[in-house]
């Protein structure tokens, strides 16, 4: 039987759902098809089976793919409260009416405004998630940190959180739209300038994980598949790790510069014990190959990156459960 304690983390690219005593228990891409029909969404399909199915060819005529959320703000309640009721669904289908009332904590970045968390808790509650409490991404990293002080980089798909966070919350951060979605734009603007081919964000995500290096000096490559721009017919090309890297490359050092203006905003009387403890890096563009090691040798600290960075946002919030007092003393 299921816990009643139960973590929501709602990205761009995936949604993670905790629970207390199991762990992760759903992860699957944060998009839903659907269908329009008297000014209401249908929904069609939700994470992993809405990939599937835009990709079938028994797709009905009018679904789209829609990202319910992007840059840390959901774009559009509708299609997320469709698509979370079906995680949901998904995540505890054995859950019932007479199940106890669920206790939720809802991680969402540490930049937005007021109006933007209210859109938060109205989508949850919609979804049956009443009474969510809303936690910051760093706040939540910082639980699983043996240190006092810590600097925390989230990077995911379309927005990063930087953050210095001690005993009593977030100390000074912020969030900015330096992160994987830049870096698949300049490479589909590197791939239309030399080769005159269109490919799609989704395609410059595939070749930036397949063969992306922050080292420059990789000798890998890969295929890609896109559109002729000159006379629209199909096209390929080999694209190579060395090609792609200046686009990475500057996408890390915009980074890099948002996380040293942040670490200059720290108190003098804690500087030490944030550079001791070193950046923690997490979010799904930690995973990057060669990353962690360009960044500290850009900022000169220890850049350290859990096991599992995607992750470790829900993991860090699900840890709270067991402290209420400490969770209610930082947020």
């Amino acid at each position: 039987m299921y816990s009643n304690e139960i973590v929501v983390d709602i990205g761009y690219s995936k949604t993670v759902i905790a629970v207390r005593g199991k762990g992760i228990i759903f992860n699957e891409p944060s998009v839903v098809a659907v269908t329009k029909s008297r000014g209401k969404l249908k929904l069609i399909a939700s994470g992993l089976d809405a990939k599937r199915h835009m990709k079938s060819r028994d797709r009905s005529h009018g679904t789209t793919l829609v990202h319910p959320v992007k840059e840390g703000v959901i774009e559009n309640a509708e299609a997320a409260v469709l698509m979370l009721k079906d995680f949901l669904k998904k995540a505890l289908p054995h859950r019932s009416f007479l199940s106890p009332k669920l206790e939720v904590i809802a991680v969402i970045s540490c930049g937005i405004s007021v109006v933007e968390r209210k859109n938060y808790e109205n989508v949850l509650s919609a979804a049956g998630l009443k009474s969510p409490i809303l936690m910051e991404t760093p706040i939540a990293i910082s639980a699983l940190l043996s240190s006092d002080y810590n600097l925390i980089v989230n990077c995911g798909a379309s927005i990063a959180d930087i953050a210095i966070v001690g005993p009593t919350g977030i100390i000074t951060g912020c969030s900015v739209t330096t992160c994987g979605i830049e870096a698949d734009r300049k490479i589909c603007a590197y791939i239309a300038d030399n080769y005159r081919m269109g490919i799609s964000s989704v395609h410059a995500e595939e070749l930036r994980i397949k063969i992306g290096s922050f080292y420059d000096n990789r000798l890998v490559d890969a295929q890609v598949s896109g559109k002729n721009l000159v006379d629209n017919t199909p096209h390929q090309a080999e694209i190579t790790a060395n090609e792609i890297f200046p686009m990475l490359s500057d996408v890390a050092l915009n980074l890099a510069d948002v996380v040293e203006s942040v670490s200059m905003m720290c108190p003098e009387k804690l500087i030490m014990d944030v550079y001791h403890a070193g950046i923690t890096f997490t979010g799904g563009f930690a995973n990057s190959y060669g990353l962690s090691d360009f960044l500290a040798e850009r900022l000169k600290m220890a850049v350290n990156v859990p096991k599992s960075p995607e992750t470790t946002p829900a993991l860090g919030a699900l840890a709270f459960f067991d402290d209420r007092e400490k969770m209610y003393k930082m947020l």
